[in-house]
């Protein structure tokens, strides 16, 4: 018996936009590298959005997105490249594997990061902003020890992310200080991501 594809639930045309869609691939290169391409709806949409995942023995958390803020799957990627310059031929290959099957993961691993997820998701929806905005959390087996690692926006992303920082950010570094309970992009952009939510009306899709 074929196998029928899940339809994705989409909002009402009428009614409110997902306040939050988290990205949660199977795929462990998807995981690792998240492909720019595969967010750029929400980025269109002004759609935040959070990643997370396992692969093999590692976890990760974040970034959250802010489209136009902060940090996003591009911006990573750049920023990679700016390291290597041979990474997107790396990443070429693994994804040119065919279709792998989805591996297994350790049970108390996957536990902790949908944990962690659900918190820093209901934390955004809450009116917070949470620690993985424009960080990503990454946690290894079997310490269960999480380090952030942060995503800064790149200047060379079409999300412009970057110039915005700019002209938040004038003078100093502008770097956050990240902790497991949260940070904080700039003030203006808290009430930006505020007045978009309003109390009562989230939606949200995993």
């Amino acid at each position: 018996k074929p196998r029928r594809r899940a339809v994705r639930p989409r909002p009402e045309p009428d009614g409110p936009g997902f306040s939050l869609v988290v990205l949660a691939p199977r795929d462990d290169v998807a995981v690792h590298a998240p492909h720019p391409g595969a967010a750029e709806p929400l980025l269109a949409s002004g759609t935040p959005h959070l990643y997370a995942g396992v692969v093999e023995g590692t976890g990760v958390v974040g970034p959250l997105v802010l489209p136009g803020e902060t940090g996003c799957a591009g911006c990573l990627q750049q920023h990679r490249v700016d390291r290597d310059p041979a990474w997107p031929r790396l990443v070429a290959q693994w994804r040119s594997g065919g279709r792998r099957g989805v591996g297994a993961c350790d049970l108390a691993l996957a536990t902790t990061v949908a944990g962690l997820a659900a918190a820093h998701a209901l934390a955004f929806l809450d009116g917070r902003v949470p620690s993985s905005a424009g960080s990503r959390w990454e946690v290894s087996a079997p310490g269960l020890h999480w380090q952030s690692r942060p995503v800064p926006a790149h200047p060379g992303c079409v999300c412009g992310a970057a110039q915005k920082g700019k002209e938040e950010h004038p003078s100093g570094d502008g770097r956050e200080r990240a902790t497991m309970g949260g940070q904080g992009p700039p003030e203006e952009s808290r009430r930006q991501v505020d007045a978009k939510r309003s109390a009562g009306t989230w939606r949200a899709h995993v």
